[in-house]
């Protein structure tokens, strides 16, 4: 539970702090870059072990660390660009509701148990998805149409985040500590090194203003904890993964929202309050599916 508790934590922190680089005018592609090689420093220095570089490519989850990386950093410029622009509770919502694909994935791959119940609760699921992320309007401002697009670009890829991890934490991180706390090292050193090159190439995408660097650094910490809380809560427990991610991304649906109307006075239309409430049961179905 307590390993739940601060993935929920660490993920809804990860949205609205991105809606703060907005009003505190920092470089988010700088500060996403800066996050990712804190994220890495953060994880190498949790090891509690001495490592080399020759286990670490000869590690059967090398390659697949690469590829997290690069997606990772892909996805989050586009998360921070979402929860700029349509604000961090859609960009939430489009995100952790992403849960349908690894859903999809552990009860196809890892025989996951499938009723009535859980498969109402996925139907109603890409509904809410629907109407919770429609917006016509930000902050009194018509959103550019093209802009609807973006949380199904969330959704298609923090779903393959979710099930990629878990597939490689099933398959090579459930036994090996070390290597549970190294994976996220790299992948998050990976999505680091691809953003210092395009950092280096375009002068517009690095700035080094003290709101950038800090921002960059507390959010680095924070996507840390957001991985490595999430890879022990399968660690940890003997609940199906089709049962931990409803759990889990539900959490940071409803605390993300909550913390958008409290601290950013976001405005949420009927349509949108619908599609959440429709979201809320079919997660409930799905919990309650096991």
């Amino acid at each position: 539970m307590t390993y739940l508790l601060l993935s929920v934590l660490c993920s809804s922190a990860i949205f609205i702090l991105f809606k703060y680089f907005q009003k505190f005018k920092v470089n988010t592609f700088t500060a996403i870059v800066i996050n990712y090689l804190i994220a890495g420093i953060t994880g190498f220095s949790t090891l509690g072990e001495k490592f080399d570089l020759e286990r670490i490519s000869s590690s059967p989850w090398f390659t697949n660390a690469l590829i997290l990386g690069v997606v990772f950093i892909s996805l989050f410029n586009i998360m921070a660009f979402a929860a700029q622009k349509l604000g961090p509770s859609v960009a939430s919502i489009a995100n952790k509701m992403a849960l349908i694909i690894p859903v999809t994935f552990a009860i196809f791959y890892y025989g996951d148990s499938i009723n009535f119940l859980k498969f109402c609760g996925i139907f109603l699921a890409l509904i809410g998805v629907y109407l919770a992320t429609y917006k016509t309007k930000v902050a009194g401002q018509k959103i550019d149409k093209k802009l609807i697009l973006i949380p199904l670009v969330l959704f298609l890829g923090s779903g393959f985040i979710d099930a990629f991890l878990k597939y490689n934490q099933d398959l090579y991180l459930a036994q090996n500590t070390f290597d549970a706390k190294l994976f996220p090292a790299i992948t998050f050193l990976t999505a680091f090194c691809i953003g210092a090159f395009v950092m280096a190439l375009d002068k517009s995408k690095r700035s080094f203003d003290r709101p950038t660097l800090l921002g960059g650094v507390l959010l680095g910490v924070i996507n840390y904890g957001s991985i490595y809380f999430l890879i022990q809560i399968f660690n940890h427990t003997s609940l199906e993964s089709s049962v931990v991610f409803p759990i889990n991304n539900m959490g940071v649906v409803l605390l993300t929202a909550f913390s958008s109307v409290m601290i950013f006075h976001e405005k949420f239309s009927l349509k949108n309050k619908i599609g959440i409430l429709v979201s809320v049961l079919a997660l409930i179905l799905i919990i309650f599916s096991r």
